[in-house]
């Protein structure tokens, strides 16, 4: 389940750079260096303390670690050369803002490792979080190494600018503290986009070919990816006596736009159950009110080039076939064998249907006593 408010934010690294944001602010304002350094690196501390333990991972706390060590680097740094610079120095700020960029570096090429050793269990939501905690740190990185890029060249003609002070507070603190804080509310909304899509999000489960699940994955992702994972897909064929109903499919659809299909088929959902997957396929189309009894057929593996579905077919008998109305997204009629049989010479069917219809022809409409092997689906 996704976190709810704040908590599917920490991803952002701009939270671990909260300590050097105060540092700055704390700087400019006038509070001496080592109470600054000692409030900045306490804020590190407790901060990454907190981001542990309330996402429970180490994976988000990362950049409080960044802050926490170039903080302290800052205070050695301060410490052998407070007595020469005085007091008010922007200089700690640009060291501290340059030991960030360089953890900054040194994180980012460091991903594979970082990923192994904070992410084992990475739920999908976790490696989308990760993916973009990458991607906002190196804005960071960028943004704040053409700030020190603007400090150096700054440095060259600060003695001809008459307001120096307010122009020292702009290009010291203001521009790495807006870098910060753009980056962040940037993050902040694309993550919040990110995780809304994600709630939206279809999860297939992948399967073997006996229907053991070993994972599972956006569908929209794996419906890009065509051919490279297997998918329950559920379908329904709905009988009446020794009559079949068919309706084109969707013109959109990757498998057969157009052929004339049973209008009840969908993948299986992960954690889904089976039985019920097929039920509510009907339900969806027909409404509640219809009674129907559904039967599970037979499962065999359809793959072309477009798709591979592990296809399990149920089929659900009514009564009457007038109880289902032809109004709504049920635009279809119910076909004798004989209309199904003559229909094949016009390759009017869709494939799926195509290899079923011999095996739902003996087992269902016309049941006989003895059955031969399909030699083209295998029956399961």
């Amino acid at each position: 389940m996704l976190s709810k408010g704040i908590k599917k934010h920490v991803s952002n690294p701009v939270f671990g750079l909260l300590p050097f944001v105060i540092f700055v602010v704390l700087n400019t304002i006038g509070v001496r260096e080592e109470y600054a350094l000692i409030v900045s690196f306490l804020t590190a501390i407790f901060g990454e303390i907190w981001i542990r333990s309330y996402y429970k991972s180490k994976g988000f706390s990362i950049a409080f670690y960044i802050s926490t060590i170039s903080i302290l680097f800052t205070s050695i740094i301060w410490f052998f050369t407070y007595k020469y610079l005085g007091a008010g120095n922007a200089f700690y700020i640009v060291v501290c803002e340059l030991c960030i960029i360089s953890l900054f570096m040194l994180l980012r090429l460091s991903k594979t490792y970082v990923a192994a050793n904070f992410f084992r269990q990475k739920s999908p939501v976790q490696k989308v979080l990760m993916t973009e905690f990458y991607n906002s740190a190196g804005l960071i990185q960028y943004g704040l190494t053409f700030h020190v890029f603007i400090v150096l060249v700054y440095r060259q003609f600060r003695v001809n600018i008459v307001h120096v002070n307010t122009v020292d507070i702009i290009i010291f603190s203001v521009i790495p503290v807006f870098v910060i804080l753009a980056v962040g509310i940037y993050q902040f909304l694309k993550i919040g986009n990110i995780v809304s899509k994600l709630k939206k999000e279809e999860w297939l489960p992948i399967v073997t070919e006996k229907g053991e699940v070993t994972g599972k994955i956006a569908k929209s992702v794996s419906l890009n990816m065509k051919n490279k994972f297997l998918h329950p897909v559920v379908r329904v064929a709905l009988i009446s006596g020794s009559k079949v109903y068919l309706q084109e499919r969707p013109h959109k659809d990757i498998l057969s736009p157009g052929k004339l299909d049973y209008p009840f088929e969908k993948y299986m959902l992960f954690n889904h159950e089976i039985n019920l997957a097929a039920r509510n396929s009907i339900r969806q189309m027909v409404g509640p009110e219809v009674d129907f009894s559904v039967k599970f057929l037979l499962k065999y593996v359809f793959e072309n080039e477009d798709t591979k579905r592990l296809i399990f077919l149920f089929i659900a008998e009514v009564a009457d076939e007038d109880q289902i109305k032809r109004e709504g997204r049920m635009n279809g009629k119910f076909w004798t064998i004989k209309q199904l049989e003559n229909g094949f010479a016009d390759e009017i069917f869709a494939e799926c249907f195509e290899l079923e219809f011999e095996y739902l022809k003996n087992m269902v409409l016309e049941p006989s006593d003895i059955f031969g092997e399909n030699p083209i689906l295998q029956v399961e």
